[in-house]
């Protein structure tokens, strides 16, 4: 009685080896940076992201140069396992931010929808590879063998046994050092942080574009390159 598996979400991960080297750089700088912000905009129970307090351009901060050149290659990997002709796209990182989760803080269920592969990398992990500091959680929304609506719900509870196969959550421990990259449009969040201490990642965001010159008929589905773009020349002239 076989039974295939088809439609899978692809997630990859790696531990870098540099990692123990260059995580004390990176957590030095990601605490300053917290540190230079006056407004707090997370509510208590959410932990601090920087994208919320106008700190989402760390890829451009020559501190976080190491991460950058693994998130490109990583990436580029990462493509090429889905069988991407990457001579036919370009790649850009669109914006980077760290996240900081102490004591009960948390990340909200979200999806990036202005990106087209994400990235978290690792930096500082109390109790690395536990759920004690609070798992990135992916969640099914396809729901591909809910065979009758809501029957893992607590209302109907007919679920003998957790499986692949009815999963609506798949959850991954922090490990330090590692870095997970995923679709953006993948729903996702992490659990609380139990533990006393910090937890600290960075995230990415990047984007496919068509690549430069690249055939008639290419951006049907692929955005052309920035290069190519024009803004409105209204907008200009209203902000002199």
């Amino acid at each position: 009685m076989p039974v295939d598996s088809w439609f899978p979400l692809a997630i990859y991960y790696e531990d870098l080896p540099d990692a123990a080297i260059q995580n004390p750089a990176l957590l030095a700088a990601i605490l300053a940076l917290e540190a230079s912000v006056q407004e707090r905009r997370n509510f208590p129970e959410m932990a601090w992201t920087g994208d919320l307090h106008g700190i989402h351009q760390v890829h451009l901060d020559d501190r976080f140069a190491w991460l950058v050149q693994q998130i490109e290659t990583h990436v580029v990997q990462y493509l090429q396992v889905l069988g991407i002709d990457l001579s036919k796209v370009d790649l850009y990182i669109q914006r980077a931010w760290p996240v900081v989760s102490r004591h009960q803080q948390e990340v909200g269920v979200h999806c990036h929808n202005t990106a087209h592969i994400s990235a978290v990398y690792y930096v500082s992990v109390p109790q690395s590879g536990s759920d004690e500091s609070g798992c990135l959680a992916f969640i099914d929304d396809a729901r591909q063998n809910e065979v009758s609506p809501g029957l893992g719900s607590e209302n109907t509870d007919v679920v003998a046994e957790w499986t692949s196969f009815n999963q609506d959550q798949a959850l991954y421990p922090p490990v330090e050092g590692r870095l997970m990259i995923f679709p953006s449009r993948q729903r996702h969040g992490v659990t609380l942080n139990h533990t006393d201490d910090v937890r600290v990642s960075v995230s990415f965001d990047i984007v496919l574009t068509a690549a430069a010159g690249s055939a008639a008929g290419a951006y049907e589905f692929l955005t052309p390159p920035p290069a190519q773009w024009r803004r409105f020349s209204s907008m200009t002239a209203a902000e002199t």
